[in-house]
């Protein structure tokens, strides 16, 4: 299962005043009164991050692991997340289970703390495409200019060597015009 443990320690808002709070610094009284209602968090140290909002004698909380976000009616991976969306104070989550999309609703105190709450999650579901695109500039720094430049030209024959097939199977190429292209472009490289 994916971690995002060093997303929410970098990312994850500090405010207090709206209820967000992060490791190192999560308010351990209202950590312990809440962690009795999430059974399947079982150590503190467990969570990096939380949401905590008083309401008239209940309260909402929404804890992260580095793997889980738990609400008082669901919780789910982190990776599981697709999508979201705000309207005003209410965030609709989309969650993929079992191979399909299940829409999971948060109520929030203010629609501040839902825009927020609303970027939280977008760079979660953005997090892993970030990580390749680190991998990737990575992988070029130990490269020298010369590959990489050989790279990106065959990126860009294999590309019109696709779009020339979609054009073949419309039929606005014959098949010789397609195979004399292709050979043309892959010379080329």
């Amino acid at each position: 299962m994916r971690s995002y443990r060093a997303l929410l320690i970098r990312k994850f808002p500090e405010n207090p005043t709206l209820g967000f709070y992060r490791h190192p610094k999560l308010p351990s009284s209202l950590l312990g009164r809440t962690l009795g209602r999430f059974l399947h968090v079982t150590s503190p140290a467990d969570v990096l991050a939380f949401y905590y909002q008083e309401r008239f004698f209940t309260s909402y909380e929404v804890l992260f692991t580095d793997t889980h976000v738990y609400d008082k009616r669901a919780y789910y991976p982190l990776e599981d997340v697709r999508g979201v969306e705000r309207q005003n104070r209410t965030l609709f989550l989309e969650i993929s289970q079992l191979g399909r999309i299940v829409i999971h609703k948060m109520v929030l105190a203010v629609p501040l703390a839902a825009e927020i709450m609303e970027r939280v999650f977008t760079l979660i579901i953005r997090h892993p495409k970030e990580d390749a695109i680190e991998k990737v500039l990575q992988l070029q720094a130990d490269l020298n200019p010369a590959s990489i430049q050989w790279l990106k030209l065959r990126d860009e024959v294999l590309r019109t060597i696709d779009l020339l097939h979609e054009k073949y199977q419309e039929g606005k190429l014959s098949l010789l015009e397609y195979e004399m292209l292709r050979e043309e472009l892959l010379k080329r490289l």
